[in-house]
């Protein structure tokens, strides 16, 4: 019973909290908070930017993978540095796009500086 009674006071902030507005999901990146961490020279903030960066890209190549995403024409031996630096790129260059969710404006990011020739 003391179980469930902490757990349920652990989790009571997580369901007061108000719901993101219609047609807002919610997101644990934004492109204005994945850029604040790109460029905080503080110890981890380094690894934290660059380990969210190859996190996307690994995560669109498993739904590739499985089916569940259209191909990309990124390099194969894409390094985790081209891929930071091109998304710290693409945000500091959109900053009206920085609202958005940061997975979606990394796959951006990389979809424009390696498009698929039609």
């Amino acid at each position: 019973m003391r179980f469930f009674a902490a757990v349920t006071l652990a989790a009571a902030p997580l369901l007061a909290a108000p719901a993101p507005a219609h047609g807002q999901a919610f997101m644990f990146e934004t492109g204005t908070t994945l850029l604040a961490k790109c460029r905080n020279r503080a110890p981890g903030y380094d690894l934290a930017c660059t380990a969210y960066i190859v996190g996307v890209v690994d995560g669109i190549r498993k739904d590739m993978f499985i089916g569940r995403a259209r191909p990309v024409c990124w390099p194969d031996r894409m390094t985790a540095d081209e891929a930071r630096r091109t998304a710290v790129a693409y945000l500091e260059r959109w900053p009206d796009q920085r609202k958005g969710p940061a997975s979606v404006l990394v796959s951006v990011a990389l979809n424009e500086k390696w498009p698929c020739q039609k």
